[in-house]
C-alpha cells in the first residue's frame, strides 16, 4: 500500500469574512496498510458546494464545523483501487463523502459509500442532477412546496446546481417558472436551455417592477437558495397559501463567524400573512434516496433534466474554484477533475 501517496486540502484557518486561499493548506501523507473490512478509493471527481462555506466558520447554527487541520468536507466520485472488503471489488465506481483528497479509506460502517448504478451518462451526474443538488430540488419541491399545475414558482440561484433542477422539475409539474440569477448569460441559459418561462438578472433588474411583471398572478412557491434582499421583493408578491422551501442562505455565508442558514425562515414567518416555510436538509429524507435517484436518473436519461458543469483540473485548484463559486463565477455544477 505504500505506493499510494495521498494529497489532501485541509482547513488552515477560519475565514474572517470572505474565504481566501490562505484559509486552506495542502498536505501529503502515505496511505497505510488496509485492515480487514477496509477498501481504498481513488477519487476522480470532487464536488465543490456552497454549503461548505458555513462549515469553515468556528461555529454554525445548523451543522458541524470543520476543525483546523481537518480535510475539507465534500462529495466525490471515485474508483476502488484496493479492497479487503467482500462488498467492494477493485474497479467498482463509487460515490463517497470523502472530502478534498485524492485517496480515501472506507469501511463497512460507512453508509455513505455506494456503487454507482449503470448509466450511459457521465458519472459526474451523481454529484449534480442525481446527487445532493438534485435531491435537494426534488425533496424541497415534493415534500414541502407540493407544486400544482398553473402555479407560479420563483427560484433564486436559478442557474446553479440546485436551482436549475428546481426550475425544470417545476416545469414538469406544470408550473410557470421564473428564475433569478446573477448575470444575463445565466438568465439566457435558464430560459433558452432549461425552459424557464422568464429569468431576471437580480444585479441589474428593477426587481420591484420586473418581478411583478414576470409574475402577474403572484407567487405560489418561492424556492429559497440565497436569502438577502431578494426575499424582500418576493415577499410582497406571495399569494395566500404560498410555500417557501428554504435550501440555503448563500447571501450571508461570508458575513460573520456564525451562519444560520435557517434565518430566512424567521423572516418569512414574521410576515403578516406568513407562507408555509421551513429550512430543510436533504438528509431528512435519506430513506427516500432510492425514490429520488430513480426518478432523477430516469428524467436525465430521457433528456427531461438538462445540466451544465464548470470544471477545474487538479485538486490543488479546489480552493480557488470554491472561492469562484462563492462569487458566482460558475454555471451549473462546479466540479474538480482530479
Amino acid at each position: 500500500m505504500s505506493q499510494f501517496e495521498n494529497t489532501s486540502i485541509v482547513l488552515n484557518s477560519h475565514p474572517d469574512g470572505a474565504a481566501t486561499l490562505e484559509n486552506f493548506r495542502v498536505e501529503t501523507d502515505t496511505v497505510g496498510e488496509l485492515h480487514p473490512g477496509e477498501f481504498l478509493v481513488e477519487n476522480k471527481w470532487l464536488s465543490i458546494d456552497l454549503y461548505t462555506r458555513a462549515r469553515l466558520n468556528k461555529s454554525t447554527g445548523y451543522i458541524s464545523s470543520i476543525k483546523l487541520g481537518e480535510v475539507i468536507q465534500g462529495e466525490t466520485i471515485g474508483e476502488i483501487v484496493a479492497s479487503r472488503n467482500p462488498l467492494f471489488s477493485v474497479g467498482d465506481r463509487v460515490f463517497s463523502f470523502s472530502g478534498w483528497q485524492k485517496y480515501y479509506v472506507g469501511d463497512a460502517q460507512n453508509f455513505t459509500v455506494h456503487r454507482l448504478p449503470p448509466t450511459a451518462l457521465s458519472p459526474t451526474i451523481f454529484l449534480s442532477v442525481v446527487g445532493t443538488p438534485g435531491r435537494s430540488a426534488y425533496f424541497g419541491l415534493n415534500k414541502i412546496a407540493k407544486p400544482k399545475p398553473g402555479e407560479t414558482l420563483v427560484v433564486s440561484a436559478a442557474s446553479g446546481s440546485v436551482g436549475s433542477v428546481v426550475g425544470q422539475l417545476g416545469k414538469l409539474a406544470g408550473c410557470r417558472v421564473v428564475g433569478l440569477a446573477g448575470s444575463d448569460e445565466k438568465c439566457r441559459y435558464a430560459v433558452e436551455e432549461l425552459g424557464f418561462d422568464a429569468c431576471l438578472n437580480y444585479k441589474t433588474a428593477d426587481l420591484k417592477r420586473d418581478l411583478r411583471a414576470a409574475c402577474p398572478q403572484g407567487i405560489d412557491i418561492y424556492f429559497e437558495n440565497v436569502g438577502g434582499r431578494i426575499s424582500l421583493f418576493v415577499a410582497k408578491l406571495l399569494n395566500e397559501g404560498a410555500r417557501v422551501p428554504i435550501c440555503g442562505n448563500a447571501a450571508n455565508y461570508n458575513l460573520g463567524t456564525e451562519v444560520d442558514a435557517a434565518s430566512p425562515a424567521a423572516f418569512f414567518s414574521s410576515l403578516p400573512d406568513a407562507p408555509v416555510n421551513r429550512f430543510f436538509l436533504v438528509t431528512e429524507w435519506f430513506k427516500d434516496y432510492l425514490e429520488s435517484d430513480t426518478f432523477l436518473l430516469n428524467a436525465a436519461e430521457k433528456g427531461q433534466l438538462k445540466y451544465r458543469e464548470t470544471i477545474a483540473d487538479g485538486l490543488e485548484n479546489a480552493p480557488q474554484a470554491f472561492i469562484d463559486l462563492l462569487n458566482g463565477k460558475h454555471l451549473g455544477k462546479q466540479l474538480i477533475r482530479m
